[in-house]
């Protein structure tokens, strides 16, 4: 029996992970942004702050605004845009809300140490919701039941009957209102009628800084894939932050430089995860030359230790000082999954086209 995804009225749209991926994109843009410029302007208060009256508006307040204004926009509003804007808004605000979570788990406040760890740590738990949404979407495709995949198919057309659907998007619906595996009911002929009956809209060019991404990212891949001094770049390049982690807190130690420090948790946990990224790194490295594929998802995993636990405790330790060697774990672990990407292509299924009439 195919697996449901319908739990108590619930069903994920078509749309669901893109939107997720906008929503902490815009949210970690966001924190950066907001301790960037406070940074730069001294970290005003408007209103005067405390000494001036008392006044001293937070922007969590301002964030808690704008996630309410997203919510109210996707509570409101019906349609694929209403998702998208409300994800800008409330990304926007969760951005500027967990920016000040110092201010809520301790007396030191907006400067307690820890806060710039569990930010991370919020974030590294949302884009793992996204990959478990994105991995659940492309496993529906193929088991959901036929009533969430007639939802589903409500949906578009809901959003066509709004703004009209480009052909691909009629063709991509019908697709899967077919492929349900058994006989067609009345209710799929009667949303497969809507769907073709629903206005038609030409596919709507793309934004220009949306086509320079895409430029990008084609450019960037085609350089990547498939060149073996990057692997070996990049297990270097894991091996050495890896170490030099351990360098740097040996080198403290010696110095004194150590003396004053109170996150000890922070340093151990740092170590911790240094040393089990270190010891796969190495691993990897020495596997390139016997087993590619071996090495290259131990790799991965030693970056993945660093990205998914080991960078909390850095941004305790560095705080927002970590955001770069954040950004180069993340590049090596672009060109590894890349790499890891190119394997053979499977046989190809062919599927229903869009157009074949629903039988019983």
């Amino acid at each position: 029996m195919p697996r449901m995804t319908l739990a108590r009225g619930f069903l994920r749209t078509a749309s669901a992970a893109a939107h997720l991926r906008l929503f902490v994109l815009v949210g970690v843009a966001t924190v950066l942004v907001t301790r960037a410029f406070l940074v730069l302007t001294d970290y005003p208060k408007l209103g005067g702050g405390a000494g001036h009256g008392g006044l001293h508006i937070a922007h969590m307040l301002w964030g808690g605004l704008l996630m309410l204004a997203g919510l109210l926009v996707m509570l409101v509003f019906t349609g694929l845009a209403s998702r998208r804007r409300g994800a800008l808004i409330g990304g926007v605000g969760f951005g500027l809300f967990i920016d000040e979570v110092g201010k809520l788990v301790a007396v030191d406040g907006y400067f307690y140490r820890p806060a710039a760890g569990l930010i991370y740590l919020s974030f590294v738990a949302l884009t793992g919701l996204t990959w478990w949404v994105t991995r659940r979407g492309r496993t529906d495709r193929e088991t959901v039941s036929g009533a969430a995949r007639s939802a589903a198919a409500a949906d578009t057309a809901l959003h066509g009957a709004l703004c009209g659907l480009t052909p691909q998007d009629r063709d991509e619906a019908l697709r899967r209102l077919r492929a349900t595996g058994g006989p067609a009911t009345a209710l799929d002929a009667a949303l497969a009628a809507v769907l073709e009956a629903v206005p038609e809209r030409p596919a709507r060019r793309p934004a220009p800084h949306h086509e320079l991404a895409r430029r990008a990212r084609d450019w960037v891949t085609a350089r990547v894939s498939g060149k073996r001094p990057l692997v070996h770049i990049a297990a270097w390049g894991a091996t050495l932050q890896a170490a030099l982690l351990l360098v740097a807190i040996a080198v403290d130690g010696l110095t004194g430089g150590l003396a004053d420090e109170t996150q000890w948790t922070a340093i151990a946990g740092a170590l911790a995860c240094s040393l089990t990224s270190l010891a796969l790194s190495l691993r990897g490295t020495a596997l390139l030359r016997r087993d590619r594929s071996a090495a290259l998802r131990t790799l991965r995993a030693a970056l993945l230790v660093d990205l998914l636990l080991g960078q909390a405790f850095k941004f305790t330790i560095n705080q927002f000082s970590a955001v770069a060697g954040w950004l180069i774990s993340l590049a090596l672990l672009y060109v590894l999954s890349a790499q890891l990407g190119r394997g053979p292509a499977g046989p190809r299924v062919r599927r229903a086209s869009a157009r074949e009439p629903l039988t019983g």
